[in-house]
């Protein structure tokens, strides 16, 4: 499901191109049969969008770990040396933590309405013969 949604990400398309073009340079010649060819390029797929899936989740989490403690460290110092800029500086990054936050709830929301209508597809397509 969250596959889906990774290929609004302009950098993961591209990737995703990229691997795909590699793949059947490497792999297409006249004996190999084109369904045993296309299985295994959706296997390769599935492992890339895992691959890049998780990098991007680990970079989001390295960028909110920074965040949260540059924010501690700010606060230590404010409580010891206040300033108006370093009390800007923390609101600034508050700020962008809820940002942060907020979208990873828009995300949820939409790999939940995502998995909603692709279960009502299921159910609502005819049966194939």
């Amino acid at each position: 499901m969250e596959n889906y949604l990774l290929l609004n990400d302009h950098w993961v398309k591209n990737e995703i191109k990229m691997e795909i073009k590699k793949f059947f340079k490497l792999n297409d010649n006249n004996d190999t049969v084109y369904q045993k060819l296309w299985d295994t390029a959706k296997v390769v797929l599935r492992g890339n969008f895992i691959a890049l899936n998780a990098y991007i989740k680990k970079a989001e989490r390295a960028q909110t770990d920074i965040l949260r403690s540059y924010l501690k460290e700010l606060e230590k110092q404010k409580q010891t040396k206040p300033k108006p800029s370093r009390r800007k500086e923390i609101t600034k990054i508050r700020a962008e933590l809820n940002e942060i936050n907020n979208n990873k709830k828009i995300q949820k929301i939409h790999e939940a309405k995502s998995w909603f209508f692709e279960k009502i597809n299921k159910i609502n397509r005819p049966l194939e013969k």
